[in-house]
């Protein structure tokens, strides 16, 4: 897994190449509909144009559960400008599509699960209604989904101290000063699922997983800024998984997001647990 992890990240992270703004931009959509093909999977897809008519796709896999309320895993696949995009976010396709991957084509479990690859989450779509994730949020009811968990850079990792940064000091007492572990975010309608989901990570593997549930929200701090926050806004229960993006990788929006800065044995956890998280969860 981690060579397939590496491979594909490695495909995604090319300058210019997933910046949904750029002249590459359709090329990238061809590749995302490629990759997810050679896992196995043909993708549904939900497509929509700017006023310069302009296309953008979100790529979703289906598998049906033993009741119609969705278990959602979703990442963003485009870049920030010309960036690479590596961490921000290859990392978080190349762990869904290694999912697929090693999902039977017969899978069933108690929960639908559904995979969605969104396009436009960065600037200038940030924020508007052109995300993909708005796209996806818009066309589903908040009664018919348990959980959506949102992977938002989870490929960088430093055992050294002091390599985890964070917007309040308080936090360091809380989650160390090592950057060698992924964030669970939950807002406080999402904390009875994203306790629940977030403790059985953490049972699995019990020092990589932290979680960060506020009763209330503070504006600025990172707690909103990826696809979950499309989902909170229609009050469906949604956490994000990241590496905490800014506040440890410098390499966040720059040139230097490359695949040679990720830690792929990680990403492999990543990818044992949330398979065995699809398992092991019902009602």
């Amino acid at each position: 897994m981690e060579d397939y992890l590496k491979n594909t990240v490695e495909k995604l992270a090319v300058p210019s190449l997933r910046n949904a703004s750029g002249e590459q931009w359709n090329q990238a959509m061809e590749l995302m509909e490629t990759l997810i093909r050679e896992a196995g999977y043909s993708p549904a897809t939900t497509s929509w144009e700017d006023e310069e008519n302009r296309f953008y796709k979100n790529f979703s896999v289906t598998f049906t559960g033993k009741v119609k309320e969705k278990l959602i895993f979703g990442a963003h696949y485009d870049t920030f400008e010309t960036t690479p995009g590596a961490d921000d976010n290859g990392s978080a396709v190349a762990v869904l599509l290694g999912i697929l991957k090693e999902l039977p084509k017969d899978y069933s479990t108690y929960f639908t699960i559904e995979i969605i690859f969104f396009s436009c989450e960065e600037p200038p779509f940030y924020g508007t209604d052109q995300m993909g994730s708005a796209k996806a949020a818009a066309l589903t009811h908040k009664n018919e989904v348990e959980l959506m968990i949102c992977l938002e850079m989870v490929g960088y990792f430093s055992d050294e101290e002091k390599s985890q940064e964070y917007p309040f000091w308080p936090f360091k007492w809380l989650y160390g000063t090592k950057g060698n572990f992924l964030l669970g975010v939950g807002n406080k309608a999402s904390k009875r699922q994203a306790k629940k989901y977030l403790n059985r990570l953490q049972l699995n593997r019990p020092n990589f997983y932290r979680k960060l549930i506020l009763p209330f929200t503070i504006e600025g701090i990172g707690l909103d800024w990826s696809d979950h926050r499309n989902y909170w806004e229609k009050e469906i229960p949604a956490i994000m998984l990241t590496d905490t993006a800014v506040f440890r990788n410098k390499n966040y929006h720059t040139e230097t997001d490359t695949p040679s800065t990720l830690d792929y044995r990680r990403m492999a956890y990543l990818v044992e647990d949330l398979r065995k998280l699809m398992d092991q969860m019902e009602k």
